[in-house]
């Protein structure tokens, strides 16, 4: 059986330049191991990655929120679809387009407060981590981060503890460097879905 049957996760990626690896890269091991795997934007629009990549996300951040709460019905360009159940996993990718999009995105910080007061797994690579700072969720707790002139301030001032690791794994809060620790971040998010209750 794969390990995140009946699992899912959604990946929360900038509206533009998104970064393709740290997409790309999890998303394959995600689906290898069963999880139904939602792309979630700002904006319903093909997505254009930092080099050649191009995505349609899924569903809207807004329309995801709505997942939380139960079974929900939304409607995008392809009908009407029933979004199931909840988000056992959020992982937010980076990619110069995270800092313009996704680190002043207030839905997205609800969203991933909530999964985490849910005891769900959230998690952050490359420029995503910042947006968990951002939502208030790794104060005082190593993180595993770009350290570059737009990420560290951002982490100072959510009182993150930079790590020199390239992932850090903490509790439920999973952080990476981005795409070059792509893979054992992909592994590390699924051990930590693996865990979470069924709902």
């Amino acid at each position: 059986m794969a390990r995140l049957d009946g699992k899912n996760i959604l990946m929360i990626i900038p509206k533009d330049y998104y970064e393709e690896q740290e997409l790309e890269i999890p998303l394959k091991k995600f689906r290898a191991e069963g999880a139904d795997v939602r792309i979630a934007s700002s904006k319903l629009k093909e997505a254009i990655g930092m080099k050649t990549g191009r995505v349609m996300p899924d569903l809207m951040v807004v329309d995801a929120m709505e997942g939380i709460t139960g079974d929900s019905y939304v409607t995008s360009g392809k009908g009407t679809r029933q979004v199931l159940g909840v988000f056992h996993g959020v992982v937010v990718i980076g990619g110069t387009g995270a800092r313009k999009y996704l680190w002043t995105d207030k839905l997205v910080r609800l969203l991933l407060s909530d999964r985490h007061n849910s005891n769900m797994v959230v998690a952050g690579i490359g420029q995503g981590v910042p947006t968990l700072g951002i939502a208030g969720l790794v104060q005082n707790i190593e993180v595993a981060a770009p350290q570059d002139k737009h990420t560290l301030p951002e982490l100072d001032k959510a009182a993150a503890i930079l790590a020199d690791e390239k992932m850090v794994v903490h509790d439920r809060i999973i952080t990476a460097v981005g795409a070059e620790a792509a893979e054992e971040f992909a592994e590390a998010v699924i051990e930590a879905v693996m865990k979470t209750s069924k709902r």
